[in-house]
């Protein structure tokens, strides 16, 4: 007898990826990995092309802050994550930047009336002392989209 089916229907899924969930966060809210939500969405036909800052940050980014440093390094990890290599500019840059998180132990929050700071000099982007709940290198909204 096949397992229990643990994500929901198709049209749902289509719904929450409209609604803005993460692939992380559909995965969350169902109990299955990242890789089993993907590939539900792949044998769905629903799956993009091309992989976007938007699969892994939970903000809605303003457009004056899309141009930051930030946001090259998040472009950066979400073009690993996709397969796709990076120049040894950009495995520098993104190495480095990744090193400083762990070393200051902060991760990103994001606010699109955040003042320019040491994280970005445009806003919007800053640091925040990494805390239990932290699992990756940002802060997580307490609701999506916050």
């Amino acid at each position: 007898m096949p397992a229990a089916r643990k994500l929901p229907d198709n049209t749902t899924l289509r719904q929450l990826r409209a609604q803005g969930m993460r692939l992380i966060d559909i995965a969350e809210k169902y109990g299955v990995t990242e890789a089993g939500v993907w590939k539900a969405l792949e044998r769905a036909g629903f799956t993009e092309t091309r992989a976007t800052y938007k699969d892994i940050l939970p903000w809605e980014i303003a457009d004056e802050h899309k141009s930051t440093a930030v946001m090259d390094r998040f472009r950066s990890i979400t073009k690993q994550k996709a397969g796709g290599e990076l120049s040894a500019h950009e495995a520098k840059l993104l190495e480095d930047w990744l090193q400083d998180l762990a070393a200051s132990d902060v991760v990103v929050a994001y606010h699109k009336d955040a003042p320019p700071n040491s994280a970005s000099r445009k806003g919007g982007f800053y640091y925040v002392p990494r805390t239990e709940q932290d699992e990756w290198i940002i802060r997580e909204p307490k609701s999506p989209g916050a």
